[in-house]
This record gives structure tokens, sequence and C-alpha cells, in this order.
């Protein structure tokens, strides 16, 4: 059952950045340092992940600044699972991701990305609400940005994050 969830997952998201006729593939992996968390009061110690995510990025019509589409993440929260004991080693995440990008000097750009959508620890048996925005620099298709981020978890349980990516994007 959930490897048909997956697939069907999969699928829904290439299937839209087939029929594009250009887009871009940001790759995004981070850390997310806890900055503080509210709910729970066994859980109050760090719960710093790891992750990335994968975003199929199609222009605007009238201007190529600002891009919009789908991503897939990938996190691994080690101490998030020794407290809640229903959660698998590695979540998922998906939803919109939006980049915005202006020259500085050169090929300098000022970036700014967004992330909103869901994530599960379960493999799609719950959903629970991420958002992240990241501000940064980026020199020809490399960035490096940090931004605020804030996930709701089981058991009324939110943290605030200080998330900081390394990406690479490549356009077709």
């Amino acid at each position: 059952m959930i490897k048909n969830k997956l697939f069907l997952a999969f699928s829904i998201f290439f299937f839209i950045t087939s029929i594009t006729y250009a887009f871009e593939l940001l790759l995004t992996p981070s850390y997310s340092y806890t900055l503080n968390s509210t709910g729970d009061t066994n859980t109050q110690q760090s719960l710093d992940y790891t992750g990335g995510r994968i975003s199929f990025l199609i222009p605007t019509e009238d201007s190529e600044e600002i891009s919009y589409g789908p991503y897939l993440g990938f996190f691994y929260n080690y101490n998030l699972l020794e407290n809640l004991q229903n959660l698998e080693d590695v979540g998922i995440s998906l939803g919109l991701n939006m980049k915005y990008t202006t020259n500085i000097i050169g090929n300098l750009n000022f970036l700014v990305t967004a992330f909103g959508g869901v994530h599960t620890g379960d493999y799609f048996k719950t959903f629970k609400t991420e958002i992240l925005i990241n501000g940064g620099v980026s020199y020809n298709n490399l960035s490096l940005s940090v931004g605020y981020e804030t996930r709701y978890y089981e058991e009324e349980l939110t943290v605030n994050y200080l998330p900081i990516s390394l990406g690479v994007s490549f356009k077709f």
C-alpha cells in the first residue's frame, strides 16, 4: 500500500515536469538547527534534522526572475525518532516551492526561496504542515541560503528551525 502511494506521488510529480518545455531542477540539501520548540515538555532538547528537497521549477510567463513548482523532500531527525516511536527513519515532505532571483553583479544573484507543504514521518498515514523561507546568494548554479522554518509534529509539538542550505540548480 505504501509503495503504491509513493509510486503515485512520484508519477504525478514527474508527469507535471515532463509536460513543460523549460524548467529548472533545484537540489537543496540542508541542515536545520532548532531555535525553539513548544508543546510536549519531554522533547525540549535539540530536534535538529538533516534533509534535502528536489524541486522542479517552471518560470513565470512575464519574468524569469520568479519560478515555481512542486518539491519532494526527504529528512532525517534522530532525536525526534527517539521520543515519538510511531515515526519511520526517513520522513517525506511534499509541497510548492517559489523562487525569486535578481542580479546583483555579474553572475552573483540575490535569492529568496519559499517552501510550503506537508511532511509525513509515517509514510503518508498522517500529514503535518511545514513552512520555510530562505534568503541568500547564488553564483551561476550554486547557492547558499539561511532562513526560518516552522514544522508541526504529532502531539501538538511545534518546532522553529534555522535552516542552512547549499543548493545547485540545473536549467533545461
